[in-house]
């Protein structure tokens, strides 16, 4: 079986980790899952600016030799088309699975995030028990085991871009990617999008609000048991789902 490529965008806080287990299940299939890296994300250097972000991510996309897909998730999809607005992977089929998109001029937590002394604070918060015991409860479909749990609130401590992403994704991005993406149609076509019906971390109306800013409608498949995070969750029916939609690529 000839091998098929993946390229994975992940979510804020995102780590190596998160798709481990997925990653091998996927290999024994055939295919090879490749997770992009962010500037300023796993102690890694931060980008200067949102170019150089977009730049970067970019550069990662071209090195997954011949990739039939990619898969963004949480922030990553805002980044995928972003990327796509300027021309970019309009050939690659763009899988967004519960992304971060219009919503965000619209959900209390990313205006809250605009500020300075919430950016501050978010790392302290999330590095207390008491808040990842919360976390835990209400975001994953089943408790990740210790060394998950470790390893996916590291990825938060060692994401020095978290305040970058709130301070360049804002209300004048959507604006101007919405003037962007008008004058390229064809960024828009070839994306599907996947939601878990036990997302409690970005809900559906995300989609319905990028819908009626782009003046698109893209196919929705929901997993009903499927949480924010099925890469860790449900790791071997996330890849089987991953695997039959690469083959399709």
């Amino acid at each position: 079986m000839s091998q098929r490529r993946v390229a994975f965008l992940g979510g804020n806080g995102h780590c190596a980790a998160r798709v481990a287990a997925s990653r091998s299940a996927l290999a024994k299939d055939g295919i090879e899952l490749a997770d992009v890296r962010y500037p300023g994300f796993e102690g890694r250097e931060r980008a200067a600016d949102l170019e150089a972000l977009l730049r970067s991510v970019s550069d990662e996309i071209a090195a997954v030799a011949d990739a039939g897909l990619v898969y963004a998730t949480g922030i990553g999809g805002l980044i995928a088309l972003c990327l796509r607005a300027r021309g970019e992977w309009l050939d690659v089929p763009l899988l967004l699975q519960a992304p971060v998109l219009w919503g965000l001029e619209r959900r209390l937590m990313p205006r809250l995030m605009r500020r300075g002394v919430a950016q501050a604070l978010v790392g302290r918060v999330f590095a207390t028990r008491m808040f990842q015991r919360r976390f835990v409860r209400r975001h994953f479909a089943r408790p990740p085991s210790a060394e998950m749990r470790s390893a996916f609130f590291e990825g938060y401590a060692r994401c020095a871009a978290l305040p970058d992403l709130f301070a360049w994704f804002t209300p004048r991005l959507l604006r101007e990617l919405e003037g962007h993406l008008r004058d390229r149609p064809e960024a828009v076509q070839d994306i599907e999008v996947w939601w878990g019906g036990r997302d409690r971390v970005v809900s559906p109306r995300e989609l319905a609000w990028t819908e009626e800013a782009l003046g698109v409608k893209w196919p929705l498949r929901v997993f009903s048991g499927w949480g924010h995070y099925p890469m860790i969750d449900e790791a071997g029916a996330w890849s089987q789902a991953v695997c039959s939609r690469a083959m399709r690529a």
